[in-house]
C-alpha cells in the first residue's frame, strides 16, 4: 500500500512549516509541501470559478476569500495525489498536531482495510465529534467508525485514489467552504469513514489556510443565514440517516 502525505502550507508561513515540520519529522512521516493558494486578497465578486447566488442560496452568506483559498489548495493537492503513483494520500494542514502512537493507529487502520470489505473514499483522522456513526471495529483504543454524518473540518483526510478522482469530479465551481462540501458529498455517499478519538489534533493555533473562524465571525451579524444552514444541516442528516438504518457496507 503506497501512501503519500501531503502538507498544505502558505509561502507566507515559514514558522507554521517549521512547526508542522518538526511534529511529522518526531514521528519520521515524509511528506511533500501543497504550496497553498493565498486568497485573502482575492476579489470574490470579480473570481469566475465562484457562484455567489448559490453560495447564499446553500449556506446563507457570501465567500470570503480566504475560503475560496483553503477550497483551492484542498483542491491542489488532491489533484497532485491522483497524477501520482500513490494509492492513498493522508492531505494534512500545518496547524496539526499528532497523538504519541499515530503511527501505530494508521497503519493498523490501513491494514485492517486491506485485509477487509470496507467501501470507502475518505477518512477523517482528526475528527473531534461522531455523530450517526456505525462502528467497524477498535483500533489501539480508537474506533474506526462508518462516520455517515461526516465530520466537519478538513485538518488530516485520508483519501483513496477513486474517491479523489470521484470528488474531483463534483468540484465543478465554488459556492460552500471546502469542509463543508466534503461533509455533503460523503453524507450523499456514505463513503466516509472517521477515526474517534483523533489522531490528528490542532496545534491550538489558528491555521493561516482555515478561514472557519473569521467566516464564524461575520456569520454572527447575518440573521437570514439560519434557514439556509439548516437545510442543509438537515438534508445531511437525513442522508446520513438513510445509511445507518437501512443500508448495510
Amino acid at each position: 500500500m503506497k501512501l503519500g502525505v501531503y502538507l498544505i502550507n502558505l509561502d507566507s508561513s515559514t514558522d507554521r512549516l517549521a512547526q508542522a515540520s518538526a511534529e511529522l519529522k518526531k514521528h519520521n512521516i515524509e511528506f511533500e509541501r501543497i504550496s497553498a493558494v493565498d486568497g485573502r486578497k482575492l476579489d470574490v465578486k470579480t473570481y469566475a470559478a465562484y457562484n455567489s447566488i448559490r453560495s447564499n442560496a446553500y449556506t446563507g452568506r457570501d465567500l470570503i476569500g480566504a475560503e475560496i483559498g483553503c477550497y483551492l489548495s484542498h483542491k491542489k493537492a488532491l489533484e497532485t495525489f491522483v497524477q501520482s503513483e500513490y494509492e492513498f494520500a493522508l492531505i494534512l494542514e500545518d496547524d496539526l498536531s499528532l497523538v504519541n502512537n499515530f503511527n501505530e493507529v494508521l497503519n493498523k487502520t490501513m491494514n485492517y482495510l486491506h485485509d477487509h470489505v470496507v467501501n470507502w473514499a475518505v477518512i477523517n483522522v482528526a475528527a473531534n465529534k461522531k455523530k450517526l456513526a456505525k462502528p467497524i471495529t477498535e483500533i489501539s483504543n480508537h474506533e474506526l467508525l462508518h462516520a455517515y454524518y461526516f465530520p466537519i473540518l478538513a485538518l488530516g483526510l485520508l483519501w483513496t485514489k477513486e474517491g479523489a478522482k470521484s470528488f474531483l469530479s463534483k468540484m465543478n465551481e465554488i459556492y460552500t467552504p471546502i469542509d463543508v462540501e466534503i461533509q455533503s458529498w460523503a453524507c450523499k455517499t456514505g463513503l466516509g469513514l472517521s477515526i474517534y478519538p483523533a489522531i490528528v489534533r490542532p496545534s491550538g493555533v489558528d491555521s493561516d489556510i482555515d478561514a472557519n473562524t473569521i467566516a464564524a465571525k461575520k456569520d454572527s451579524l447575518r440573521v437570514d443565514r439560519f434557514i439556509p444552514k439548516q437545510k442543509r444541516l438537515w438534508q445531511n442528516k437525513i442522508n446520513a440517516m438513510k445509511y445507518l438504518y437501512f443500508k448495510t457496507h
